[in-house]
């Protein structure tokens, strides 16, 4: 009775056999970052903030013209694609929308920058009478996504939150 032997590969086929699991490894991390990567968003800022108002159920609130943006935040509209403030009528309401859309992503820490200075005077604005606008103020809203940066502060942010994910 005759053993059969295994077939296994020759010699001069193994290193082939490796670099074709090396380039497929290679291909599925390529794959993996390009997906983890934020896709910059071709969606009409005006479409983004209409979204977003509806989903957080802002009252008390309108639309800002763009010299507030400047005071508020110190951004200058025109430096970005748009840009979308949604401002309280009383100064003793915190609730506030933001919406920035960016010529590029060069601008990203410039915008946080501002709004976390904005967030920091409003926090010490409130400090110690306004126990209620404070809390909405540390339950705030700030997120990036591609070219668009979000900042919302309110009972709904989070909702706000969701409709500007998905209106992307």
């Amino acid at each position: 009775m005759k053993i059969k032997k295994p077939d296994f590969p020759k010699i001069q086929e193994l290193p082939y056999h490796y670099i074709k699991y090396a380039l497929a490894a290679v291909l599925l991390v390529f794959i993996v970052l390009d997906m983890a990567n934020d896709p910059i968003s071709n969606a009409d800022i005006e479409t983004v903030a209409g979204q977003v108002v509806k989903a957080a159920e802002f009252q008390g609130m309108e639309e800002a013209e763009a010299r507030m943006v400047k005071r508020f935040y110190g951004l200058n509209p025109r430096d970005y694609e748009g840009a979308v403030l949604y401002a309280p009528v009383d100064n003793m309401d915190a609730h506030e929308l933001l919406l920035v859309k960016l010529k590029d992503r060069s601008q990203k820490k410039q915008v946080q920058d501002a709004i976390q200075e904005r967030l920091d005077t409003q926090l010490k604005s409130f400090e110690g009478y306004g126990a209620e606008q404070t809390a909405l103020l540390k339950k705030h809203v700030l997120l990036e996504k591609g070219n668009f940066v979000l900042y919302a502060v309110g009972e709904h942010a989070s909702d706000a939150q969701e409709a500007f994910v998905k209106s992307l």
